[in-house]
């Protein structure tokens, strides 16, 4: 009796053993086709990121955006922009080695008053800023896709480095209130910077 006993007790010692093997095994397995797959998540995004890398080093273009993710710009690699961090309450402040500056700011709309209205104010502050400036602008009523803008510019000398520059300024208004575009660079430099008005404002994009 006692060594039929033993017999069952080394039989079920035999199977235990047996699917304590098996159900290792699966679970050896199992690990194994979950780390596949994670491994293989891995892999697709480091491909991913590495076409997304190319395809914007093949880009002829830079997209900018603000810090709020409201608003871009997409502008030339020619122009060698870099975006700043801003201090200034900028949207957007981007700026080249060669002093090419592009600031976007915003501002809540102001009720009752035209946009002519808000510019012109604007401007008349803008150049008291300056001890000197010359070939100021009339202000110019501007079609920038759906909306409406105007804009103006002038000549000043900067009193830091003596160097005469060229500045550009645009407003537009969108439902979201104003947008403003402060462009300047060195006088010296105008033949080059021909297109970066256009560029800037057609490529801005309201999101």
């Amino acid at each position: 009796m006692n060594e039929l006993f033993g017999y069952h007790k080394e039989l079920n010692m035999k199977k235990i053993i047996i699917v304590g093997v098996i159900a290792l095994f699966f679970i050896v397995i199992l690990v194994e086709i979950i780390s596949s797959i994670f491994n293989s998540d891995s892999d697709v995004d480091n491909v991913s990121k590495i076409r997304d890398k190319n395809l914007e080093e093949q880009s002829p273009n830079s997209i900018f955006y603000s810090d709020n993710n409201s608003i871009s710009l997409e502008l030339s690699k020619q122009y060698s922009l870099s975006q700043y961090h801003t201090t200034n309450d900028y949207l957007l402040e981007l700026r080249s080695d060669d002093n090419l500056n592009i600031f976007v700011s915003h501002r809540n709309i102001i009720e009752n008053r035209s946009l002519v209205e808000v510019a012109s104010a604007d401007l008349r502050s803008y150049i008291g800023e300056y001890n000197s400036y010359s070939n100021l602008s009339q202000i110019t009523e501007l079609n920038i896709k759906d909306y409406k803008g105007y804009t103006y510019s002038f000549h000043y000398l900067d009193s830091k480095t003596n160097t005469p520059y060229y500045l550009q300024v645009i407003w537009i208004e969108t439902n979201n209130g104003y947008y403003i575009f402060d462009i300047e660079f060195p006088l010296d430099n105008l033949n080059n910077y021909t297109n970066i008005i256009n560029d800037t404002i057609s490529s801005f994009v309201l999101y």
